[in-house]
């Protein structure tokens, strides 16, 4: 007698969309902190763990989507506020920084319209995790 292997579980494209969005906020986390130290700016950038939720979700690990959903929802909470600074009277210009090193220069406007992609990407994030489709994957 045979026995039956279970099939495994299809990952949905908007499902690896996400995860891959967590991995290369990750790999941009890890890049910064081997980077930084040579241009004078070391850090120790937390959104390494990024990198793991990435992986987890692809892995269909149900902790790593509750985390996924956790850090999602800080920053549906943290872009509207950090919005309503950015419309703050500032003394100076603000600083685009690469690897904390300034750049260029960037007018409010365009700072704004990248808050608000932010808040409308992890909004939409919010909403791929919770369908009842994707939420029985992890179960």
């Amino acid at each position: 007698m045979e026995a039956i292997a279970e099939s495994p579980k299809s990952i949905p494209t908007s499902l690896k969309i996400v995860a891959w969005i967590f991995i290369l906020e990750g790999i941009s986390s890890l890049l910064a902190m081997v980077v930084g130290p040579f241009i004078g700016h070391g850090t120790i950038d937390l959104g390494i763990v990024n990198l793991l939720v990435g992986w987890g979700l692809l892995d269909l690990k149900a902790g790593w989507r509750t985390c996924a959903l956790v850090f999602l929802w800080l920053t549906l909470i943290v872009t509207p506020l950090a919005g309503l600074f950015l419309i703050l009277p500032r003394d100076k210009p603000m600083a685009l920084r690469l690897f904390g090193m300034p750049v260029a220069t960037l007018p409010v406007s365009a700072a704004i319209a990248f808050v608000a992609l932010v808040f409308l990407l992890a909004l939409w994030q919010v909403r791929v995790l919770t369908r009842p489709r994707i939420r029985a994957l992890f179960e």
